[in-house]
């Protein structure tokens, strides 16, 4: 069993949960500074800094990662949820 704790999670928090963090240069959309740094507190998450470049110069951006264990303890953790029953669209 594991002392993380992931009770009231967003759905965005979720999605980061789910995607094992967010860089830069991925196509998924940066996460609310405020959402990740509330995992980041409660260590979910890790965060360090980046530098961009591109054609308008570099910069600096905090890139996010879910470390091993924590991701195995949120999968574990979502194993353990009831399942949500998808929507069956009617045929015509």
């Amino acid at each position: 069993m594991t002392d993380l704790d992931f009770s009231g999670l967003t759905i965005d928090q979720r999605r980061l949960m789910d995607a094992g963090g967010w860089t830069a240069d991925g196509t998924q959309a940066a996460p609310s500074r405020p959402a990740a740094q509330q995992l980041v507190r409660r260590g979910l998450l890790e965060a360090y800094p980046a530098v961009l470049e591109d054609d308008h110069g570099s910069y600096g951006v905090t890139e996010y990662y879910v470390p091993l264990n924590v991701r195995a303890a949120w999968l574990e953790f979502k194993s353990r949820l009831p399942q949500r029953a998808e929507p069956v669209e009617d045929e015509p």
